[in-house]
């Protein structure tokens, strides 16, 4: 792995905001009563940029969630978690149950970073080429829906009545 993976920085005056990294790691959690992590992703996000949650880092890198956790683990990934600690009131005075799980986001761009890392890896080993990661382009514009031209070709006609 190389050492200028880009880690978002975090200033230590928003260590009270994001809470305390843990030593060795990116992961930053913060406790607090579900009425602030709204407050949270506000302030959240300005700082890091685009978020997801460890779920969907896939979209980006091909990993499964064992690796994410993993990663962040060993301090190769930034996490940040907000652990609710006290139970919601709706607006009637009911208590609602809370998640007990804590809300993850992960730095979208560091999931780009790490599937670059494992591209690099990939070609190093003579997995595959950089013409086959390179070749298949994503079709951005739609032909994809004519998989089936008799359903659209129904479709137009029943519009047409």
């Amino acid at each position: 792995m190389s050492t200028d993976f880009p880690f978002v920085v975090v200033p230590p005056e928003l260590h009270k905001v994001f809470g305390e990294p843990i030593p060795g790691t990116h992961l930053y959690h913060k406790e607090g009563p579900q009425e602030e992590a709204g407050y949270w992703y506000d302030a959240l996000f300005p700082v890091v940029g685009q978020c997801v949650s460890p779920g969907g880092v896939s979209m980006y890198a091909p990993v499964s969630r064992a690796a994410v956790h993993k990663r962040l683990k060993e301090g190769k990934l930034t996490g940040f978690f907000f652990h609710i600690t006290h139970r919601k009131r709706n607006f009637f005075g009911v208590d609602l149950s809370t998640r007990e799980l804590a809300i993850g986001c992960i730095p979208i761009s560091e999931c780009k970073a790490w599937k670059a890392e494992l591209e690099q890896r990939a070609i190093e080993q003579g997995v595959v080429t950089e013409k086959e990661l390179r070749g298949d382009k994503p079709d951005w514009h739609g032909d994809f829906l004519n998989w089936n031209s008799r359903w659209a070709k129904a479709q137009k006609a029943k519009a047409k009545q």
